[in-house]
């Protein structure tokens, strides 16, 4: 958003931290403003108010916070304006670290980033850039040696007072509560019964008369296509050839070895920082694998198709609720070769895309409304809706700009195979019900037990419904962190019975493809007991939505400079690696379009859809 604003005085602290590193507009020295003034709009967001702070104002004076990490001072007159693209930054101007964020949160909750703003040409942008220097451990609390205690501020005993609606509310709550906890339990145990067999299969339809329908229900049996709406995840086999997948994976130890490519643990890399190598270039660029991916984003339905009034679709009035499930965006991500032995990249039950956000931003609480609301009904809440008014898109899911947290609405999360990998050798682990969870996940806050684990004769009686109270008062949140993504294990929630109930999908080899709902717990085995190494390619399936094509224009330009992603760790990334992957690198129309190379396809899309397209074709 471009924007103007008078030169005032404002009481700033002008610091010279190397931390101040993040800059997000190219001017290369200051005293290349003055031959700017002025003719180019200066936009100056002070201290205090709501934006970024990328420039700091005093009296005749600004300071520009510069990418060569220092803090420097120019005269400037009396009135001036300079406008261009900013992209979200934290407010103090600083990366943003679990510390920080949790000192600013011991006041009040920051506003979430602003996300409303026009992308300049690249030539006179800089990308956003990423946040801190690290790899995947930064991403979790338990990866990087926190705990899932409690650690959130004291302010969250208000945000949980002030969900509290009535006596009424607090009824209904616990009669949903109670209502949960049976249906749960029947869960668990048909999950402990079917064991490993609880995943859905999907083949891929190859060259058959199905392999281009954007239909799942013409890929699979109507029985498999209830599954795997029901367990929230898939394994689609022969999306890429074998041999395929196999050569991509020798060029990408190459490329690692010949760059000395950094990763998670550092002494012994089994996740790689790793983005912009030519094989991943091209698994993301296969015509499969795009025509998967946008197969089942179909599984989802827009507000429009929810069969409540909606402005989004017919009229387009609403970008920032607006979604084209069938143009599919490229999510950047990294990619795992795991080793046999392996025990560290112990990465345990989790759900990503917000942790704490999931009830402090409003719509993405909204989402919950069948859960929560007076008078809902749980068993109502559908996981595949876009929500009645768009509020998947609208959802704030990085409220706090941790490390590594998703900024995009991310629907599907998923990878491909890059190995023969079976249960026990490190490979992903899901929950397989979908709604149960979810209900459970977002109510547990407001209950507590009224006697601990130690306390009971039996688990059966600790985890009684008789044994759990409500909670309206305290500042629990279980298993959020600030920065963090929620986190789950038996002592956060101990209905899911998460050491029984998370199960290991179904052995994959090179080629397949596992797919899963954004809000869906999974983890990683936390040991690789098997004799050769368990390998993902990490690529999620994203629609296109306002916020996501941002996000896409700001991941073009690190593309361009071979650094990390605006989302993961920062640093130098593969911008001097040697036989680094480039835009000129991508043919594929399709794919380049996925990577914000080349405009949207307008000519074929749903009037729904050409609104939000043509504002997406007009940034870049």
């Amino acid at each position: 958003m471009q924007r103007e604003r008078k030169h005032r005085h404002a009481a700033s602290t002008f610091d010279t931290n190397p931390t101040y590193s993040t800059v997000q507009f190219a001017v290369s020295r200051l005293a290349d403003l003055a031959s700017l003034l002025p003719s180019v709009k200066f936009l100056a967001l002070l201290p205090g108010i709501r934006g970024d702070h990328m420039v700091y104002c005093s009296r005749g004076t600004g300071v520009i916070l510069k990418e060569s990490s220092t803090a420097q001072r120019c005269n400037m007159p009396e009135s001036f304006s300079l406008s261009f693209f900013i992209s979200p930054c934290v407010h103090d101007g600083r990366h943003r670290n679990e510390d920080k964020a949790q000192q600013r949160a011991a006041t009040q909750p920051p506003p979430p980033p602003s996300s409303a703003s026009t992308p300049a040409p690249s030539s006179s942008k800089a990308p956003k850039k990423g946040k801190e220097e690290g790899t995947i451990a930064s991403v979790f609390a338990s990866l990087s040696g926190g705990s899932l205690e409690d650690t959130l501020p004291s302010r969250f005993s208000a945000l949980k007072q002030s969900l509290i609606e009535s006596p009424a509310h607090v009824e209904h709550l616990q009669k949903t509560w109670n209502s949960v906890l049976p249906a749960l339990a029947q869960k668990v145990d048909e999950v402990k019964r079917l064991r490993g067999k609880t995943i859905p299969e999907v083949e891929f339809p190859g060259s058959g008369s199905n392999a281009h329908s954007r239909s799942l229900s013409d890929w699979t049996d109507a029985r498999t296509y209830a599954e795997i709406k029901d367990r929230g995840a898939a394994v689609i086999r022969n999306v890429v050839p074998r041999d395929k997948v196999l050569e991509w994976k020798q060029q990408i130890r190459e490329y690692a070895a010949a760059n000395n490519a950094k990763g998670f643990p550092a002494d012994n890399p089994q996740v790689y920082e790793l983005y912009w190598s030519k094989p991943q270039l091209e698994a993301r660029s296969h015509p499969n694998l795009i025509q998967t991916c946008q197969t089942f984003l179909q599984l989802f339905h827009s507000p429009a198709s929810t069969g409540a009034s909606s402005k989004v679709q017919a009229t387009g009035g609403d970008l920032d609720r607006a979604a084209s499930l069938s143009n599919l965006l490229m999510y950047v991500d990294r990619l795992r070769i795991r080793q046999p032995g392996d025990a560290k990249f112990a990465l345990g039950a989790h759900i990503d895309g917000g942790g704490v956000e999931r009830w402090e931003c409003d719509e993405f609480r909204a989402l919950w409304d069948n859960i929560l609301r007076t008078g809902g009904d749980w068993r109502s809440h559908d996981p595949w809706s876009l929500g009645t008014n768009g509020e998947r898109m609208a959802a704030k899911t990085d409220m706090y700009e941790g490390p590594g947290q998703c900024g995009v609405f991310r629907p599907l999360q998923g990878w491909l195979s890059m190995s023969d990998t079976k249960a026990g050798e490190g490979t992903l682990k899901l929950l397989p019900f979908l709604r149960e969870s979810t209900a459970y996940i977002v109510l547990r806050p407001f209950f507590s037990p009224r006697k601990s684990r130690t306390e009971c004769a039996s688990t059966s009686e600790f985890l009684d419904a008789s044994n759990w109270v409500f909670d309206g008062t305290s500042k629990k949140f279980p298993g959020c962190s600030l920065g963090h993504n929620i986190e789950l294990d038996d002592a956060t929630h101990p209905h899911l019975e998460l050491a029984e109930t998370m199960t290991s999908v179904p052995q994959v080899g090179p080629g397949d493809m596992v797919l899963w709902h954004c809000d869906g717990v999974h983890s990683v085995e936390s040991h690789h007991r098997g004799t050769t190494d368990s390998s993902v390619l990490y690529i999620p399936a994203i629609p296109t939505t306002k916020v996501n094509w941002q996000y896409i224009q700001d991941q073009k330009l690190c593309f361009h400079q071979g650094i990390p992603p605006p989302d993961f760790p920062g640093g130098k990334g593969e911008s001097q690696f040697q036989n680094r992957g480039t835009p000129a690198d991508v043919s594929d129309t399709t794919a380049r379009r996925s990577l914000g190379l080349e405009p949207l396809d307008l000519e074929s899309a749903a009037p729904d859809e050409q609104h939000l397209l043509r504002w997406c074709n007009e940034q870049i």
